[in-house]
């Protein structure tokens, strides 16, 4: 029997290939399972996909039934944060389109903001990525250069906070579920209702979802804290080494760890797809347990 120690080493090893941590975010982004073909594409090398496949469903990561593979347990707890820094669509990536120039001046007005931290190229890259992340699970686009905009704007703030040596990260926290469409969008308007300017408060899915869960945010609505969400975005490491306090509601190890931060695993329900009563229990139960956070922090 292999160990768990070896399985581990033998799934490390694997993953070396950047190859298959891309096809491993593909996966891990589906709705559904997935095939070498489908991967492939029409006139692809679904040979060279299914021998990838193969290699991580080896080593544990992939389970197959028949010539269909869906992520293992492993796949998501140690690789998930990894995977969410790759772009989750093919290499080609997304083509921008008519969005190209209203990337290029978005780009332009950030160099000039982080002149003193960042070189324009550096800029540039950041923002075409944030746009490739989010427009990979984007069902409407026409918003799609504004929400990069903000995006990549606290991707580069938190880089900045990151290496700042008096920066106080204790005043930083970040609420992560897997979708980001429910549990951590409730915290962290909670918390920002509560604690207003003096905790900086940030969100991030290890999938995201499209939106914010319709139930939830009706929920919200009801208790007057709506406008404090904000749009899912993907966990990426700039924002977990940005954070004092990584509070986790779902996707327990696909957050990447950052030695000297503090980690809080919430065992929360997930509301999303639930009836507007159970909602509104899970609501309450994140209401005390934010309460309890914010006093610890000692902040109001």
């Amino acid at each position: 029997m292999v160990g768990y120690d070896d399985r581990r080493r033998a799934q490390i090893a694997a993953m070396a290939d950047p190859d298959r941590l891309e096809l491993l975010a593909l996966i891990l982004g589906s709705d559904t399972e997935v095939t070498a073909a489908g991967l492939a594409g029409p006139g692809g090398d679904g040979d060279r996909f299914a021998a990838h496949l193969a290699v991580m469903a080896q080593v544990g990561l992939l389970i197959v039934e028949g010539e269909r593979y869906r992520p293992s347990a492993d796949a998501l707890a140690r690789f998930g944060g990894s995977a969410v820094g790759h772009t989750a669509v093919p290499a080609a990536g997304v083509d921008p389109g008519d969005h190209g120039r209203l990337l290029r001046r978005i780009a332009d007005d950030l160099a000039q903001e982080y002149a003193h931290h960042f070189a324009p190229e550096t800029i540039a890259e950041f923002v075409m990525d944030s746009y490739q992340l989010l427009a990979s699970r984007a069902t409407v686009r026409v918003h799609l250069p504004a929400l990069t905009a903000r995006f990549a704007a606290e991707r580069l703030t938190a880089l900045v906070q990151a290496a700042d040596a008096d920066h106080d990260f204790r005043r930083d926290v970040l609420f992560v579920c897997v979708r980001n469409a429910g549990r951590s969008q409730i915290a962290a308007a909670l918390m920002r209702s509560v604690a207003g300017d003096r905790l900086r408060v940030r969100t991030a899915g290890s999938l995201p979802a499209a939106r914010v869960d319709p139930v939830v945010r009706s929920e919200l609505v009801r208790r007057g804290v709506a406008g404090l969400t904000e749009f899912p975005r993907p966990l990426t490491s700039e924002v977990v080494r940005a954070s004092g306090v990584v509070v986790t509601m779902g996707c327990g190890d696909a957050c990447p760890v950052v030695p000297g931060r503090r980690y809080v695993d919430w065992q929360v329900a997930d509301p999303v797809g639930r009836p507007a009563g159970e909602v509104r229990r899970i609501v309450e139960d994140i209401s005390t347990r934010v309460q309890g956070l914010v006093r610890e922090l000692d902040v109001c």
